[in-house]
């Protein structure tokens, strides 16, 4: 992808063509712009990492009797996902050095994210008493004490985390979660 190789600036139209093998007219005609081009790569990497998260999150969380070993399987394979997803580096590195070009990036990362399929997740978690608290702040916490951490030990994916320090983490972050968001047993 030459906007992940050049960044939006340095990649032209010209390139463009001639990487995809047609005519400057034809990725016009398709696209209108270069712009609407960017923003089009951008969205839908972001909309297929956000799918595959989804379903893991749905699978996982769905229909669930025991949270903690469930959050923990979530965690851990979302967390699996998007770090062996080889776009993701790539797609974090456009964003953090495109977004304040383009307002529609941004949106993608305020609208987005693992954090509101989280709270989606455990609203009906909340709800049915397994979990306590507000679904949305959980989420954030969740995320915190999880994902958050993945991004700060690799560098939002930059730096390849072993197997073992990503369990450390995942294991240590729901362990941590569920004393404070767990519901003592009856």
């Amino acid at each position: 992808m030459l906007f992940a190789r050049d960044g939006y600036e340095r990649t032209s139209v010209d390139a463009i063509a001639a990487e995809a093998g047609v005519s400057k007219r034809t990725v016009y005609s398709h696209y209108g712009d270069k712009e609407t081009l960017f923003l089009l790569v951008l969205r839908e990497t972001y909309d297929g990492m956000r799918d595959r998260i989804t379903s893991i999150v749905k699978r996982t969380l769905g229909d669930t009797d025991d949270v903690g070993p469930s959050l923990t399987t979530c965690v851990r394979e979302t967390v699996r996902a998007i770090t062996r997803a080889p776009e993701r580096a790539t797609l974090v590195r456009l964003i953090m050095a495109e977004a304040p070009h383009f307002p529609d990036v941004l949106e993608l990362w305020r609208n987005g994210g693992i954090v509101p399929l989280l709270a989606e997740a455990l609203a009906p978690l909340i709800a049915a008493g397994q979990l306590a608290g507000d679904p949305a702040q959980a989420a954030d916490h969740l995320y915190a004490l999880t994902f958050g951490q993945v991004n700060s030990k690799s560098m939002m994916g930059t730096i390849e985390l072993s197997d073992a320090v990503a369990e450390r983490i995942v294991t240590g972050g729901v362990r941590v979660f569920l004393r404070a968001y767990a519901v003592a047993p009856a």
